[in-house]
């Protein structure tokens, strides 16, 4: 069996390029660092490192190993927090993931309502629904606060319907669809410039088939900076959560327009979480936490004429 310390080793000689500079991360000597490297070739039956004019590279087999040393490395420092966390008081640790947009609209209530709770410490992990519905099943996540209607693989998630919303669109503050005194037809949207946000998302029918032929000049996953700035400063049209896209305070009601024959699809988001999901007592502290604090925002926070 390969000692774990000599691949935790070869992982920082390969990141830092030199056993000048991975001795003074590890504190230790060069010769040390190289007897270790003897080693473990010793133990593969072959040279893990080649040694070029700006350094040391990894062979084939250096470079898969110090993968591994990679994965051992995060997994020590994980245990270095834990041990924290425990000396500090918290008993247990909650991954949670959250969706961009959700993020940006409600990070006051959502942190100030996680941090209320004191025995735990939560990690929280925002990024696109496919992304992270994939993190969920393969158990790197404890809890997803997500879009509800996902076309991306369920298989053994539980979801919970916590917060309703619908499509609405969006122009930018430079277009001239705005201030119409009329009801906007689907032909003239489809001659607009679009941007796709939430791309990868694994939404049904993202963008409502209003942009017609035309492809979209641009699509953003997990940009919510770069698709306000964008709102803010040209013409360009997007369809979006209307009521989280509204609460961020970024955009004007007055840029989500009426569109003749349209109402926009459902876009609710949903406490995703494992169907087979522990029934320890802190494991349905949090879930209930999560799901009172965003039943609670669904409630309170404005439907800004939306039939939800």
């Amino acid at each position: 069996m390969i000692n774990p310390n000599l691949l935790k080793q070869l992982a920082i000689v390969v990141n830092q390029g030199s056993l000048t500079r991975a001795c003074e991360q590890l504190h230790i000597t060069q010769p040390t660092l190289t007897r270790s490297m003897k080693q473990l070739e010793m133990k593969v039956g072959a040279s893990v490192l080649t040694r070029t004019r700006h350094g040391v590279i990894p062979t084939p087999i250096g470079a898969r190993l110090a993968r591994l040393g990679e994965r051992i490395l995060a997994e020590a420092e994980h245990g270095d927090e834990i041990i924290r966390q425990w000396r500090s008081g918290y008993h247990n640790e909650f991954r949670v993931g959250i969706d961009p947009l959700w993020e940006f609209a409600t990070v006051d209530q959502m942190t100030g309502s996680l941090l209320t709770e004191r025995q735990f410490v939560f990690h929280l992990r925002t990024g696109s629904a496919a992304t992270q519905i994939h993190l969920l099943r393969g158990g790197k996540l404890d809890f997803l606060v997500a879009p509800a209607h996902l076309t991306v693989p369920q298989r053994k998630l539980e979801r919970e319907l916590v917060f309703r919303d619908r499509a609405g669109i969006f122009a930018g503050r430079k277009s001239a669809l705005l201030g119409s005194d009329k009801a906007i037809t689907r032909e003239t949207l489809s001659n607009q410039q679009w941007i796709i946000a939430g791309a990868h998302a694994g939404f049904l029918d993202s963008q409502d088939n209003l942009t017609g032929n035309r492809a979209a000049r641009m699509a953003l996953t997990g940009s919510i900076q770069t698709l306000f700035h964008l709102l803010r400063t040209t013409d360009v049209l997007v369809c979006l959560p209307a009521r989280l896209a509204l609460m961020t305070g970024e955009l004007d009601p007055a840029q989500m327009l009426d569109v003749a024959d349209f109402q926009g699809t459902r876009r609710d988001i949903a406490l995703w979480s494992h169907s087979e999901i522990e029934e320890r007592p802190d494991t349905i502290k949090v879930r209930d936490l999560i799901s009172t604090t965003i039943a609670r925002l669904d409630q309170e926070t404005e439907t800004f004429e939306l039939d939800i």
